[in-house]
């Protein structure tokens, strides 16, 4: 019970980040990551979130580790061209994390109503 309630204040936090992007409260852009997907053991829950905001401020994990690392690097990514991605990786195989599962995630782009006007 106590994890649930953690996952639901940290995407609370996430949450309220992304409705302050998306109203222009926020001016900065944003990478939203999302667990969409999980076999086995993996160290995020579907639904985990994590957020990257163009300035490098970080809100959420999709886990940690090796695969936290690959999509921080997605992210970097869809900051520079828009373009939502997903990534999908068994966690030993392609990662050589201990976990044993496997997860996907999404990325999107968030930016504020302006900046997408400008785009």
């Amino acid at each position: 019970m106590s994890r649930r309630l953690s996952l639901s204040t940290a995407n609370l936090a996430i949450f309220t980040a992304v409705t302050a992007v998306l109203d222009g409260v926020d001016r900065r852009s944003a990478a939203l990551a999302t667990v969409i997907a999980r076999t086995g053991s993996a160290p995020q829950v579907i639904g985990a979130r994590l957020l990257l905001h163009d300035d490098g401020q970080l809100r959420g994990t999709v886990g940690g580790g090796a695969i936290e690392a690959q999509v921080l690097a997605a992210c970097r990514a869809v900051l520079d061209d828009r373009l939502p991605r997903r990534i999908a990786a068994h966690l030993v195989r392609d990662l050589g994390m201990c976990c044993g599962g496997s997860m996907e995630v999404f990325i999107e782009h968030l930016a504020p109503p302006r900046a997408e006007a400008h785009a």
